[in-house]
């Protein structure tokens, strides 16, 4: 593997209001898709494993045969629910539950995932409100670290668009929320990193 730092990728196909009310499932699908396709031959690609997302990002890795650069990371609270293919990553790492509070629980993973590296961005897709409490503890331990939201797969990640300032040129900015050619968005993102 190369000297590229990982990205983090924080993203899931909303199943509930407001979130699902405005989504384009076929768009987050084919942006985590492209995602790991730009990323995972030659950086490792870190994410929680929201049920919808792991199974886009293992049959993707497993047809690049990059699945050794993928790290998924799942909070024992689910344990008992979450699908086999999640299970099946090579590089599964479980973190600790709080007895009977889900959103304890997913926030000790999160911070746990978001500082495991020292990432070189973090890319948002789709999503619901975990994406809003991975925005903030990624800012939080990694500052200085480019946040790309694909408003273009709506869901929170359009939120998230809309209200963060942009630090990039204005074609790029405009290309997360426009853009559905994702992997050649992607290609672009990643090349400037």
């Amino acid at each position: 593997m190369s000297n590229l730092k990982p990205i983090f990728l924080s993203a899931s196909i909303p199943d509930r209001p407001p979130f699902n009310e405005n989504v384009d499932p076929l768009a987050i699908r084919e942006a985590v898709l492209a995602l790991v396709a730009a990323t995972v031959r030659k950086r490792e690609l870190v994410f929680g494993g929201h049920p919808a997302i792991s199974p886009l990002v293992d049959h993707a890795s497993r047809t690049l045969k990059a699945q050794d650069n993928v790290w998924i990371y799942q909070s024992r609270f689910f344990e008992d629910k979450i699908p086999e293919v999640s299970k099946q990553f090579k590089n599964l790492v479980w973190t600790e539950k709080v007895d009977n509070n889900k959103l304890e629980s997913l926030t000790i993973m999160r911070r746990e995932m978001i500082g495991s590296r020292d990432f070189d961005a973090a890319v948002f897709i789709g999503g619901m409100e975990g994406i809003f409490e991975e925005c903030e503890i990624f800012k939080e331990l990694h500052p200085q670290k480019i946040l790309f939201p694909i408003a273009s797969t709506l869901g929170a990640a359009k939120e998230l668009y809309e209200n963060i300032e942009s630090i990039y040129e204005e074609q790029v900015w405009q290309q997360l929320n426009q853009n559905k050619h994702y992997r050649a968005l992607f290609r672009t993102i990643m090349s400037n990193l």
